[in-house]
């Protein structure tokens, strides 16, 4: 009898805590909802060097991807990666004052815009800014195709299309990503999908 009664005691409290936890979550939901008006997104913050492409590659994650097995292919690989790098860090060094000045440009741009509820400047902003980016962008798709065409020679075909897909998944995380409303929805419907 106590094992069912000590059962039953240990059941209740795990249910008011996991009602707890829920009420305290749905509470937070509703504190960031009030702070935002109805309709505005939070706009993520420009990053520069993403805008450009600017990404470095780890040479041994490079390798375990592409499955190379051979010491003397895996030395090439890493000094062709070393040396794009090498590139990379150096255009975003030589670069890195226009590149902060863009972001400082972006930010302030976007506060008048948003100030001012003004969503052509909004929208002309991000165009503008990265015009002003285009000739860092020319020079890092430049080291990029000297990374592919010398990874070319080495890798074989299957191994090449690897790395190029890996490449374009990375390239792909830098696009900024779309904040999601559907959660907001869902709890200004009830909870039910609007049924």
């Amino acid at each position: 009898m106590s094992k069912y009664i000590l059962k039953l005691v240990l059941f209740s409290v795990i249910i008011l805590m996991t009602n707890s936890i829920v009420a305290q979550r749905g509470q937070g939901n509703r504190e960031q909802s009030q702070h935002q008006r109805p309709g505005e997104r939070k706009l993520p913050k420009f990053n520069a060097k993403k805008a450009v492409g600017i990404l470095k590659y780890d040479y041994e994650r490079v390798l375990k991807k592409t499955k190379v097995k051979k010491a003397a292919k895996k030395n090439r690989v890493a000094k062709i990666i070393s040396a794009y790098n090498h590139t990379i860090a150096e255009i975003s060094f030589l670069h890195s004052e226009e590149l902060k000045a863009i972001e400082r440009f972006v930010a302030l741009k976007r506060a008048a815009a948003k100030g001012s509820r003004d969503r052509e400047a909004m929208q002309s902003i991000q165009s503008e800014a990265m015009e002003k980016l285009t000739p860092i962008k020319h020079q890092v798709r430049k080291a990029e195709r000297v990374l592919n065409d010398k990874l070319m020679q080495v890798f074989s075909e299957k191994q090449y299309h690897k790395w190029r897909r890996m490449q374009r998944t990375r390239k792909e995380n830098l696009k900024p990503k779309r904040p999601d409303h559907s959660q907001g929805e869902r709890s200004q419907k009830g909870g039910r999908g609007g049924r």
